[in-house]
């Protein structure tokens, strides 16, 4: 009876292993939102954004990274970065009320933006396209 069980450890540590891997996979694959803001009205935006991109688009494989530049004047700088790549740069101010639309607006341009930006540095570092090809 222990060689039976003892025959069972390394299919189920295959297993295992496996089911680990694939979990990496799709963590791999699943982009994040990074969070570098500072700011009480930068953490909202951030969650707001967060929240309706995970809402729009749930199995988006490109991360995004939301920074903050706080100023006693005017607000917030919010720069939203992916790939070192900057897609928007705005003023947060104070009083602005980020309603879910505007939020959404902002998510689904920035969404196409980034996916352009892969699809035509796929094209450009593609050796069987010519210089004037894309």
């Amino acid at each position: 009876m222990c060689g039976l069980r003892l025959a069972w450890v390394p299919f189920i540590c295959s297993l295992l292993a496996f089911s680990g891997t694939a979990a990496a996979l799709n963590e791999k694959d699943m982009g994040v939102v990074v969070d570098q803001t500072i700011t009480p009205i930068g953490k909202r935006f951030y969650q707001q954004f967060a929240y309706q991109r995970h809402y729009l688009f749930p199995d988006s494989p490109f991360s995004i990274s939301i920074y903050e530049q706080p100023s006693a004047r005017s607000g917030s700088i919010i720069t939203v970065k992916s790939d070192d790549t900057t897609l928007e740069r705005f003023v947060l101010s104070f009083a602005s009320n980020w309603e879910d639309a505007r939020v959404q607006q902002m998510v689904q341009s920035i969404e196409f933006r980034v996916r352009r930006m892969k699809v035509l540095d796929t094209l450009v570092g593609n050796p069987d396209l010519a210089k004037d090809g894309y």
